[in-house]
């Protein structure tokens, strides 16, 4: 009697203390990728505010050809700095995610060890097929944790990284250089918001008429 009882407290055991470490791990590796998602944001904001008073000062300054060439020389090396800062965000943040991830495969390993365990107790020692609904119902909610993990984990990440945990590559001088758009395709659109053809011709016209008629 005893026995049985330790058993059963066995079996209930053995799967919760498995979830608290799967929600223990997935607590862990969302807050750590969220820190860097959250120094990856600040870093850029900190870096729009640099460029756009370098930019203003190029603009006041820019007469002066050493100046300008001075300012010149800082933009560039302040565009690798951002880079490299920005790609071991990334990097970092895709090192976590990995690390998560096997740790996450390793608890659900065992999970399905531990519901494939019940299933053979319940072939050799009593009847499994008046078992199996009531073990395959019980070991199935075990795994809405393990989908939820993965599913959080994925909508965290999708922006930046890949399936595979690569880190998206992403055509940054495109925040920074908007003259390298082109007006066709799909740019056409913030062309013709900000500076439509039609007001262009209107204006152009105005500038033909004779001030006389």
């Amino acid at each position: 009697m005893i026995e049985t009882i330790w058993i059963k407290l066995l079996n209930e055991a053995i799967p919760l203390f498995l979830l608290i470490g799967l929600a223990f791990v997935l607590y862990r590796g969302i807050k750590k990728n969220q820190a860097l998602l959250t120094e990856r944001e600040a870093l850029l904001k900190r870096y729009l505010l640099f460029r756009g008073d370098k930019q203003v000062r190029l603009k006041v300054y820019g007469e002066d050809e050493k100046v300008h060439q001075e300012l010149l020389k800082n933009l560039s090396n302040s565009w690798k700095n951002f880079k490299r800062s920005y790609d071991q965000c990334l990097e970092s943040l895709a090192g976590n995610t990995k690390k998560t991830k096997r740790i996450l495969y390793f608890f659900t390993i065992c999970l399905l060890v531990n519901s494939a365990r019940h299933f053979v107790e319940a072939y050799f020692f009593s009847s499994l097929k008046i078992q199996f609904s009531s073990i395959l119902s019980r070991e199935l909610s075990n795994y809405v944790l393990v989908f939820l993990s993965f599913f959080l984990l994925r909508s965290q990440t999708h922006k930046f990284l890949t399936l595979k945990g690569e880190v998206v590559k992403m055509d940054r001088e495109i925040l920074f250089f908007p003259n390298g758009l082109s007006p066709e395709g799909e740019h056409e659109v913030l062309y013709n918001e900000f500076d439509p053809l039609e007001t262009k011709g209107e204006e152009s016209e105005k500038e033909d008429q004779d001030p006389r008629e």
